[in-house]
């Protein structure tokens, strides 16, 4: 008695990547709401900056929800479609510019990120040229990715042929987060010698803790998809990860932007004091004005910590 085959390696996996990826969405959706309720004097940059994010992970969940309806629900009875990338030409057909999606939104949180960083070295040429550099690898890589996935029929030869590309745009992603979160540790651990004070060391602390954190979530989740994709070629378990990507890179940029009132109130007060929710603590991008003014109120540029807070607030990303 012959066995049928199993999908619970391929489109299984596909389905629990939908799965998650919706979930990861409704954090999103909360995200959104909570920086445009709570930053709602933000610059237009901002603001188009989070408003994308949010367009472009519904886009991507629209259209990732409608392949994987087409493959299992449409095609239930077509059995051997499940084989193919190119099926019949309807919406499920675009799923194949995720990339692109996934590309862009990874681009608007490195770019947010980068130019924190780049503020922060005192707009050094050489740190802006080369996060500039691999900005634009990692979504020329992503684009083309797309270009490729639109020429190829059969999902066995879309793996082989994607492949080098993904393993470029991984390790650029991978290298671009490190990039950013070792510039901020460098920093911080430079300027930690210069203030005093267990409220603001405790602040500096905290602040390496953000560093550390940014990218982390992007980068890990990268590592594992290369893992999966190279020791299960024969499965799609690889998919799965691939899909919660781009909600990956758009909750991590809405919550960098949530994150900066949150940093405000700690200079304040306790923790717990603040009304600011935060689902990632990556980012401290604060108003430099404010942030002077609040270290005076709380007393850090009193005495013999006027110089090093001065210093470390005139610095902050």
């Amino acid at each position: 008695m012959s066995v049928l085959p199993t999908v619970d390696n391929t489109w299984g996996a596909a389905f629990i990547g939908l799965l998650l990826a919706a979930v990861l969405y409704g954090i999103t959706c909360l995200q959104t709401y909570i920086y445009f309720t709570t930053y709602p004097e933000d610059g237009w940059e901002y603001k188009t900056m989070a408003g994308t994010a949010f367009v472009l992970d519904t886009t991507s969940l629209a259209l990732i929800s409608s392949a994987i309806y087409g493959y299992l629900i449409t095609d239930m009875y077509a059995p051997l479609n499940l084989l193919f990338v190119n099926r019949a030409f309807d919406v499920s057909k675009l799923y194949r510019v995720e990339p692109s999606i996934m590309g862009l939104l990874a681009f608007l949180t490195h770019l947010y990120l980068g130019k924190r960083v780049w503020k922060v070295c005192n707009r050094n040429l050489w740190l802006g040229m080369l996060l500039g550099a691999l900005l634009l690898t990692t979504l020329s890589l992503a684009f083309a990715s797309t270009v490729v996935s639109w020429k190829h029929r059969t999902w066995i030869s879309l793996k082989t042929s994607i492949r080098p590309l993904a393993l470029a745009g991984i390790i650029t992603s991978v290298l671009l987060d490190t990039t950013i979160a070792s510039v901020l540790c460098l920093f911080l651990v430079r300027h930690v010698r210069e203030v005093e004070g267990k409220k603001t060391r405790r602040l500096v602390r905290k602040l390496l803790v953000f560093a550390i954190n940014t990218g982390l979530a992007s980068s890990l989740l990268s590592i594992l998809n290369l893992a999966m994709f190279f020791a299960f070629p024969d499965t799609m378990i690889f998919l799965c990860l691939t899909l919660i990507y781009s909600k990956v890179y758009a909750n991590a940029l809405l919550a960098n932007l949530n994150s900066r009132e949150h940093l405000r109130c700690s200079l304040e007060s306790s923790p717990s004091d603040c009304d600011a929710v935060s689902l990632n603590l990556s980012a401290f991008k604060t108003d430099r004005a404010d942030e002077r003014d609040d270290m005076k109120d709380s007393g850090l540029l009193g005495g013999d910590n006027v110089e090093a807070g001065e210093n470390l607030a005139s610095n902050l990303p």
